[in-house]
């Protein structure tokens, strides 16, 4: 049977939760408080090439360990991407040790500061205040499943890029021309050919460590306040799930890749000049390749509408609110007829 962490109180034997905001671990029977003195998170970043190439590609293989519970005496066994759960069969709070499970451990994590009852009223507020939704939405809606605080993994980059660039610049001017017989002004683009490089470095960009949520919660779940980080500690997970990585460091960078060159091409931009821009060709060499793996607190959820599923999340440390909605074509609809009746109007008064 795998060892687990269970963390019990020393007065009633009853289990002890991690007190959001208090970081101190508190008895859910009869109240004691266990004060966890834990130091901030080492931002020290481990080096990506020399990690890669030790580092087993099947790391992120799904296992699952045969656990016997202390407390009801029930065998099971955690999902096969869990580490931190609960005994199905009477909520004892269980945490696996990771390296038992994959080859890169958390160097921290980020501690809850948003209770549920905070995060179920940041709920309501993001679906309130919700653009283009269906006007039934905030009373038809269902939550399908009940709001769970879990802990979810993060790939931190750091790196020094160098662009090779060329495109072309373009300058606007005005001239003038003959138009039914009538003199009028335009703008006109002047192009010509440029080349470059540009200098970026990038510190802490944060990418998803799973795919249990699509990419499209990846701009929402990359900002964090990550000053508030401690060193990674099992106390904190007590009360909560928690995620292991299933998305392999490598792949990681490939997705950190993609936001970076997003931020490349942005300065390419801003180092073409001009009033517009063409990027024809890049090439980018990455230096001193850095990362770490954190854990972010996240409250996650469902809820049904119209026979559909959405799912939604809520920053641990902020309450702010992102997911999955419905829209109301009609809505869409009416603003674009407005809008293309206004252009219209606009137009008829300018002749």
């Amino acid at each position: 049977m795998t060892q687990y962490s269970a963390f019990k109180c020393q007065v009633c034997g009853s289990d002890m939760d991690y007190a959001i905001g208090q970081h101190s671990l508190k008895c859910i029977s009869c109240g004691e408080a266990e004060v966890m003195e834990v130091a901030g998170m080492d931002f020290t970043a481990h080096d990506y090439s020399q990690t890669s190439r030790h580092i087993d590609r099947d790391d992120v293989n799904h296992v699952q360990h045969e656990l016997h519970c202390e407390n009801c005496g029930a065998d099971f066994q955690l999902p096969a991407h869990a580490h931190a759960d609960e005994c199905p069969y009477c909520d004892l709070n269980v945490v696996v040790p990771l390296d038992l499970e994959r080859q890169l451990t958390p160097d921290g994590l980020m501690p809850f500061e948003i209770d549920q009852k905070a995060a179920e009223s940041g709920f309501k507020k993001w679906l309130h205040g919700l653009w283009f939704a269906p006007s039934a939405l905030k009373k038809k809606a269902i939550q399908a499943q009940p709001i769970v605080g879990s802990y979810m993994p993060l790939w931190s980059f750091d790196a020094k890029t160098d662009t090779r660039y060329t495109g072309s610049r373009g300058d606007n001017y005005v001239t003038t021309v003959r138009r039914n017989g009538q003199t009028q002004t335009v703008v006109k683009t002047r192009w010509r050919n440029v080349s470059g490089d540009v200098y970026v470095q990038f510190d802490d960009l944060l990418v998803l460590g799973t795919n249990s949520l699509p990419l499209k919660f990846q701009n929402f779940l990359s900002k964090w306040q990550l000053q508030a980080s401690k060193a990674y500690d099992e106390r904190y997970l007590s009360g909560f799930r928690s995620e292991l990585y299933t998305l392999p460091l490598s792949q990681g960078l490939q997705n950190a890749k993609h936001v970076m060159n997003d931020v490349i091409r942005a300065h390419i931009r801003r180092d073409i000049g001009g009033d517009h821009q063409r990027i024809y060709s890049t090439h980018t060499d990455y230096h001193d390749l850095g990362f770490q793996l954190i854990l972010a607190p996240i409250w996650i959820s469902a809820f049904n509408y119209n026979k559909k599923t959405y799912r939604y999340v809520i920053n641990g440390q902020n309450g702010k609110a992102y997911g999955e909605r419905p829209w109301s074509w009609w809505k869409i609809a009416g603003l674009v007829l407005t809008l293309a009746s206004l252009g219209g109007m606009a137009y008829y008064f300018s002749q």
